[in-house]
């Protein structure tokens, strides 16, 4: 791939990004924050495929404004989904408590006014043209071997001690960078990806959306604290308690079968001659 297709790349997902920051003041919609987070993932993982190249480097990164709006945009998202989850629990149970309700929502609101100013001074676009000068001429076979490896060999370290969800979050991280740049050869440049250490790209998928359904959990149980039941009354502290441990069961039941899960995807370099 020579630099052109390289910088289509970058301003096809950089002005989604934008288009995306553009909506969300004023309605910000759960659909709107959660868009603008995964183009800015499929951009910053082309980008980490490219910084493999010897003509790129490790200077070739999303500009600090545009990291800080997404891990903001993240703050909002993580309170949004919350929420959307913490109400489905009360409709469920018939409950009417609001303590943790309103203290969410005071946060979230803080959150939305933060995310407003880092929309201001990302400048997106700029920073875009930045990026295109600092791109390589070309996207060689062996950078994306590279990265292939990398990633794989990423992920079979981790598994060989899965002691915190921490490990599982970061196999997650990996299999997500390999898919998006697998769609961004399918969907942006027409191409199959050139090398696969895996069997099944679908599979590669199944467990790739699995493992954020854990890392949900994951979220929720880190908004149901002691700390965040202390000013609420008895009832309603009982009752986020008992749905605590609901999560905790369901989360950890699951951790096994992830971690199989992820066994059984069979990465491994040798496979990659089989697409060469």
């Amino acid at each position: 791939m020579k630099k052109r297709e390289l910088e289509a790349v970058v301003h096809k997902h950089g002005s989604r990004i934008a288009h995306y920051a553009g909506q969300i003041p004023g309605s910000f919609s759960e659909e709107d924050v959660h868009e603008l987070r995964v183009e800015y993932k499929k951009l910053r993982s082309f980008l980490r495929l490219l910084q493999l190249d010897t003509d790129a480097g490790h200077h070739l990164v999303m500009p600090e404004p545009i990291k800080t709006m997404y891990r903001i945009a993240g703050t909002v998202r993580d309170r949004q989904l919350f929420l959307i989850l913490l109400k489905t629990e009360l409709e469920k149970q018939e409950a009417n408590f609001t303590g943790l309700l309103y203290h969410l929502q005071k946060e979230l609101f803080h959150a939305k006014e933060s995310l407003v100013e880092a929309i201001e001074v990302a400048h997106i676009m700029k920073g875009l043209e930045e990026l295109h000068k600092k791109l390589p001429a070309y996207l060689q076979d062996a950078t994306i071997r590279k990265f292939v490896h990398r990633k794989v060999a990423a992920i079979q370290i981790l598994l060989l001690a899965v002691d915190r969800d921490e490990e599982l979050h970061a196999i997650r991280k990996h299999l997500k960078d390999l898919i998006y740049v697998i769609k961004i050869f399918d969907n942006d440049w027409g191409l199959s990806f050139p090398f696969a250490a895996w069997r099944s790209e679908k599979t590669l998928n199944d467990v790739a959306v699995a493992l954020g359904e854990f890392n949900d959990r994951c979220i929720a149980l880190s908004f149901l604290t002691d700390d965040a039941f202390i000013a609420l009354d008895h009832d309603e502290r009982s009752f986020l308690q008992g749905w605590r441990k609901t999560l905790l069961m369901e989360k950890e039941a699951g951790r096994q079968v992830l971690l199989e899960a992820v066994q059984k995807l069979r990465l491994n370099h040798d496979l990659m001659d089989l697409k060469d």
